[in-house]
């Protein structure tokens, strides 16, 4: 049993700095030009899935390792794993529309008009059918804004009708009052007087 908990304790921190560490690390050293650093982390991270590496890993490996190739400006590399990144992302649940507009960016760098045109299309197509989206859920939203502020004037109306039709049946009950009030005070008067 203790070499047991032994050999979790020691293979643990490994399992910490699984894959997704590693593709961080590929990451930020892409974002901050370190080219030579990302491309070293990165091409760590193998294009299976595994327990460590899940499919977004792979797409994010390729996605980044093409942008870091861009920034060296090999465009054969970049294109290669931009399009490597475009199929795994056409094949699974992953939407990362800024994808298009960089392998439109190299298409275009390298005169390859047609490319750079498809990709172009593909990323305004999605990007407007989300805004098409946004703009109808805004509108929806307005509508709901809209029905709702109505339907509060409506309850403000009627709480105000309630307020007034309640001071008016206080003010019944309170002259109702005061003429029973007076009633029994004249009644008992002129009982008094007969006796």
């Amino acid at each position: 049993m203790a070499k047991h908990l032994l050999f979790i304790f020691l293979i643990a921190p490994t399992l910490l700095f699984s894959k997704n560490i590693l593709l961080e690390k590929g990451i930020e050293f892409c974002k901050d030009g370190n080219i030579d650093s990302a491309l070293y982390y990165l091409n760590i991270i193998g294009d299976e899935v595994t327990i460590e590496t899940s499919i977004e890993d792979i797409f994010n490996k390729n996605y980044h390792t093409a942008k870091c190739y861009d920034h060296l400006e090999a465009n054969k590399s970049a294109e290669y794993y931009y399009l490597k990144a475009i199929k795994i992302m056409d094949s699974t649940e992953i939407s990362n529309t800024e994808i298009y507009l960089d392998l439109a960016n190299l298409y275009q760098r390298i005169n390859n008009y047609v490319g750079s045109n498809k990709y172009l299309k593909l990323y305004y197509e999605i990007e407007m059918g989300r805004l098409g989206q946004e703009a109808l859920t805004a509108k929806d939203n307005e509508s709901r804004i809209v029905t709702l502020e109505s339907t509060i004037s409506t309850l403000e109306l009627e709480k105000k009708k309630m307020e007034s039709d309640v001071r008016l049946l206080i003010v019944l009950i309170s002259v109702f009052l005061l003429g029973l009030l007076t009633s029994l005070f004249i009644n008992f008067r002129n009982r008094k007087k007969s006796k």
